[in-house]
């Protein structure tokens, strides 16, 4: 059987912040994304999301990431976070601004910039000519807010 390379390519998801940059995380790490509508909701208080069986509070993904919360009404879709399965519940529910873009990308095509001043990442890169940051994962998915 011919190898094609395929198990180079990182399977990725990529997600808009509030401010239109964007984050890069494995998709591996990603259960799920809905759409959600946040209308009428206040300011830090995103409430829950029930997913399979579980209530998950929702936290917006720009604070998780470190940065100023975004206000609701731009809020448009939560993607459900495998965290760890020894925490209870084991998955986080982030929401964000916009809508999750699935990729493959060869590492060749990333090219490191430097990291911004504010929030908590841990490298940004860019592809295409296009930035993406890169989170603190274990942050993200493990640290209870």
């Amino acid at each position: 059987m011919a190898n094609s390379g395929a198990t180079d390519n990182l399977e990725v998801a990529m997600l808009p912040l509030s401010d239109g940059r964007q984050i890069m995380v494995p998709l591996q790490a990603l259960a799920e994304v809905q759409q959600v509508n946040f209308a009428g909701r206040p300011m830090g208080d995103l409430g829950e999301f029930t997913w399979r069986g579980y209530e998950l509070a929702i936290q917006s993904l720009d604070e998780v990431c470190g940065l100023p919360a975004p206000d609701p009404e731009r809020l448009t879709t939560v993607g459900v976070f495998k965290a760890d399965k020894e925490m209870d519940p084991p998955f986080r529910a982030l929401a964000f601004s916009g809508t999750a873009a699935p990729g493959r990308v060869e590492p060749s095509w990333l090219t490191s910039v430097d990291l911004p001043q504010e929030g908590v990442f841990v490298g940004a890169t860019r592809l295409h000519n296009e930035l993406y940051l890169i989170p603190d994962l274990p942050r993200m998915l493990f640290e209870a807010s």
